[in-house]
C-alpha cells in the first residue's frame, strides 16, 4: 500500500486545460525570446503563465509557471544572439525574474484572499442553514405548544395558522375541513390575512368553492395525505381559482394535511404573493405540523365522546335513583320490577 505522501498530485480537468495553455504559452515566448538579441529580453511575458495558474485557483500551477518563466528566461539568455554589453542583458534577465516573481506575490496573495472569502461564504451558509434550522425547531415547538391548550379548535387552528404565517411571511392562509368520513373538503370560516380588503374576493370565491380529491391544491392533499406545493398557481392547469388568483396577486401556494392517524381530517393552505421554488424542508416541517394539528381535532373528537359517554351516565343515574325510591315505597314491587324491565330495555 502506497503512502498518501508519495501520491503523484492529482489535477482537475480544468486544471489541466490550464497546464496545457501554459504550456503553449511558454513555447511561443520562449520562441520569440531566442529570434532577439540578449539585450532584448522578453522575460516579463512569462508572467502570463503565473496568471493563467491564478485564473485556475491552483497554488501549484502559480509557483509551477513561476519556475518554467524563472527557467526559460535564463535559457534565453544562452540561445541569443549577442549584441550589447554583458551587464545590460544580465540585467534585464534579472528584472524579467523579479516581475515575474513579484507577480507570483501577488497571485498568491489573491488566491488566499479568494479562499478566505471562500470560506467566509461556507461560514455564511452554515450559519443561515443552522439559523433556519432553529427556526423550524421554534416553529415545531410553538404549535406543538397549541396543540396542547385546552383552547378550543378553531382558537387552536387559528393561532397556528398565524404563527406559520409570520414565520414564512405569506399573507394569507385558509382551513378546508372535510365532511366527515366523504371524499369533499369544505371552506372553514378561518383565515388569516395581512389585507383583509385586498384578499376580500378571493376569500368570497373560496368560502364558496369545495373540493374533491385530486382537485386543486386542496384536493391534492386530500387524495396524497401529503403537503402539495405550487410554484405560481397562475399557471398551474389544476387550480380551479388560478383566474382570481392572478386578479388579486397570489402566485406560490402550498397546502398540508392535518392527519388523524392516516386519514385526512382538514386541509391548510397558504399563498404567497411572489412564485417562489419549492421547499422540500419547509414542506417536510409542514408535515410534522400536520401530525401535532390532528391531535387537537383527536383530542376534540375524544371530548365529544367522552360528553356522551357522561350524558349517558347521568341519565342511568337518574332512572336508579328512581328504581330505588319505587323499591322503598310499600306496594311496588312488582311495578318496580316491570320499571326496572323497562328502563333497562
Amino acid at each position: 500500500m502506497s503512502d498518501s505522501s508519495t501520491r503523484i498530485p492529482q489535477f482537475s480537468k480544468t486544471s489541466i486545460g490550464y497546464v496545457i495553455g501554459m504550456v503553449v504559452c511558454a513555447i511561443f515566448i520562449f520562441t520569440i525570446d531566442s529570434m532577439l538579441p540578449q539585450g532584448v529580453s522578453v522575460g516579463e511575458a512569462y508572467a502570463l503563465l503565473v496568471l493563467l495558474g491564478l485564473m485556475s485557483k491552483d497554488k501549484r500551477l502559480i509557483i509551477g509557471g513561476a519556475i518554467v518563466g524563472t527557467i526559460l528566461t535564463l535559457e534565453g539568455f544562452y540561445i541569443s544572439s549577442p549584441g550589447v554589453e554583458l551587464w545590460i542583458t544580465e540585467s534585464n534577465r534579472a528584472l524579467a525574474i523579479l516581475i515575474i516573481w513579484l507577480i507570483v506575490v501577488f497571485a498568491l496573495t489573491q488566491l488566499r484572499f479568494l479562499e478566505e472569502q471562500k470560506e467566509s461564504e461556507k461560514i455564511k451558509t452554515a450559519y443561515n442553514l443552522l439559523k433556519q434550522e432553529t427556526q423550524f425547531l421554534q416553529l415545531n415547538q410553538a404549535i406543538a405548544v397549541l396543540s396542547n391548550t385546552n383552547d378550543s379548535v378553531e382558537d387552536v387552528l387559528r393561532q397556528s395558522m398565524q404563527t406559520i404565517c409570520d414565520y414564512t411571511d405569506w399573507p394569507v392562509a385558509h382551513l378546508y375541513i372535510r365532511d366527515g368520513d366523504s371524499d369533499l373538503l369544505s371552506p372553514s370560516k378561518i383565515w388569516i390575512f395581512n389585507n383583509t380588503n385586498q384578499f376580500e374576493v378571493f376569500r368570497q370565491i373560496t368560502e364558496t368553492t369545495k373540493f374533491v380529491p385530486g382537485v386543486g391544491l386542496p384536493g391534492r392533499v386530500l387524495a396524497n395525505t401529503k403537503a402539495a406545493w405550487i410554484q405560481d398557481v397562475t399557471k398551474d392547469p389544476n387550480f380551479p381559482r388560478a383566474r382570481l388568483a392572478e386578479k388579486i396577486g397570489l402566485k406560490a401556494g402550498f397546502a398540508f394535511p392535518i392527519l388523524i392517524g392516516p386519514k385526512v381530517v382538514a386541509v391548510m393552505e397558504f399563498f404567497s404573493e411572489h412564485a417562489m421554488e419549492l421547499d422540500n424542508k419547509l414542506i417536510n416541517v409542514m408535515e410534522n405540523i400536520g401530525y401535532l394539528l390532528g391531535r387537537v381535532f383527536e383530542r376534540d373528537h375524544a371530548g365529544l365522546k367522552k360528553g356522551e359517554y357522561e350524558d349517558h351516565l347521568r341519565r342511568l343515574y337518574v332512572r336508579m335513583k328512581a328504581v330505588r325510591e319505587h323499591e322503598t315505597s310499600a306496594g311496588n314491587e312488582r311495578r318496580t320490577a316491570e320499571g326496572i324491565h323497562e328502563e333497562l330495555r
